[in-house]
Order: C-alpha cells, then structure tokens, then sequence
C-alpha cells in the first residue's frame, strides 16, 4: 500500500537480515534513510552496512552519524541510545559511551534508555552496577533479544550469576553474529521477497 513508508521498510529490513540477506537490508535501510534521514536510521544503515561486507560505506555512515548525533544530543528528540551503542560497540571509545549515558539516564528512565546505561556501564567494566541497571530493565517484563543478550553478556561478567533473563543458557539471536537487533522473526525469516 506504502512501498516506501520508512516504518515498513524497516521491518522488512529486520525481516532480511533474520533471513542472512544483508545486502538487501541495507538496501532498504539505505531507502528508509532517504525517507526519513534521522540519525537514529543512519545508524541502522550503518550497523546493516557493516553486516553486508561493506565496510568502507559502514566507516563513512558511522562517522556521519557520530556528527550527526553529536549535534543534537542535548535535545530532547535525539539518537543518544544509538550513539550509546557507537561508542561501545563500534569506535571502541567507552568512556565516551557512558558520558552519553549519564546525561541520558538523568534524563530518561525507560527500559531501552536502562539497557544503553548497563551496556556502557559494561563496556567499562563497571559490571555490577551494569548488572543493578539491566535488572531494572528486565524489571518492566519487556521480552527484547538485544536487552535479553545484553543481560546474560553482562551476568557472565558477575561469578556465580546465572544469565539475567532467568534461563540456564545465555541467549542466543538468530544470525551468525548474535548481535542482531529485535529479532523474534522465526516464522517470518523464511518468508519470500
């Protein structure tokens, strides 16, 4: 009905990715950018980009999205979680990943916002505290796999801890990486185009 509604072209990118087509999801994150150029969406490009083999147009979006986020990170509409999760996962700069945090997490106290705090939290090695945060997040009942790996990552850190999201084995995404992003498409990663 709206071939090129960038909310749909997301799901169909996450849809993609489940299914091992990277190149076709970063396609269409790069249409969904277009559509719709927040820096939050060139950092999913960039992250798709990267999981597509193409590594120097990943460099080149992340650093666009790095100045980008940058920009508005003192506003309320911002891509702070995005840039959280830059900082820790992509430039290998964590103290910059929670400097991030703290402003966010004084400001917002959401689940996703719990989950970019523990995360940088970790990235630093702070793994208690890491550990404190995303019980919190896993407090609210929301069932993420990003939130679910982050937890078990960070419960492995602690001796004596089981996994945080209660099961007897860490959690797994579907993926060869296991960092993909919202993935509970079982069903639907066999679908056709």
């Amino acid at each position: 009905m709206f071939p090129e509604y960038h909310y749909a072209l997301a799901n169909l990118a996450k849809v993609r990715t489940a299914q091992q087509r990277h190149a076709e999801a970063a396609d269409l994150l790069h249409r969904r950018y277009q559509a719709a150029p927040h820096p939050e969406n060139l950092y999913d490009l960039a992250e798709a980009l990267e999981r597509a083999g193409r590594a120097q147009e990943a460099s080149q979006a992340f650093a666009e999205f790095e100045r980008r986020s940058r920009a508005e990170m003192d506003t309320a509409d911002n891509s702070n979680r995005e840039l959280i999760f830059y900082y820790a996962d992509h430039a290998r700069k964590p103290p910059e990943a929670l400097a991030v945090a703290r402003k966010e997490i004084a400001r917002r106290h959401d689940v996703y916002t719990l989950d970019a705090y523990a995360w940088a939290l970790y990235a630093n090695g702070d793994y208690s505290e890491a550990h404190r945060q995303i019980e919190k997040a896993l407090a609210a009942g929301v069932k993420d796999p990003k939130l679910q790996s982050h937890a078990d990552a960070i419960a492995s850190k602690l001796k004596g801890q089981a996994p945080a999201s209660g099961r007897a084995q860490p959690f797994r995404l579907p993926g060869r990486d296991g960092r993909l992003e919202s993935l509970r498409l079982r069903n639907v990663a066999s679908c056709g185009p």
